[in-house]
C-alpha cells in the first residue's frame, strides 16, 4: 500500500476560477484569469492571503487593483505582471 498522508489539508478555490484554470493550464495564463483571481482574492480569500502573502505584498495587490480601477489597461505592463506575481504567489503559497 502507498505511503498517504494522516491528513491533507483541502483548498477550496470558486467553481469558476477552476474552470478557467484547467483550461488553460498548459498554456500561457490569460490576463482576464489573473484578473478575476486577483478580485477574487481582494474580496474573498483573505485568509489565503493572510496565510501566503506579507503585509507589504497584500498592500500592493490592494494598491494595483483600486489604481486599475476594473481594467487591466489602466495598468502598465510592469504592474500587471507584479498582479500576476502576487496572485500566484497567494494561491500557491
Amino acid at each position: 500500500m502507498p505511503f498517504l498522508p494522516e491528513r491533507v489539508e483541502a483548498v477550496y478555490v470558486p467553481v469558476w476560477i477552476a474552470k478557467i484554470a484547467a483550461k488553460s493550464a498548459w498554456k500561457r495564463v490569460p490576463w482576464r484569469m489573473v484578473w478575476m483571481v486577483s478580485l477574487w482574492l481582494v474580496e474573498k480569500g483573505r485568509e489565503r492571503m493572510r496565510e501566503n502573502l506579507t503585509q507589504k505584498e497584500r498592500k500592493e495587490l490592494v494598491n494595483l487593483v483600486m489604481r486599475s480601477k476594473g481594467r487591466p489597461s489602466n495598468l502598465p505592463q510592469r504592474d500587471r505582471t507584479r498582479i500576476k506575481s502576487i496572485a500566484g504567489k497567494a494561491i500557491r503559497g
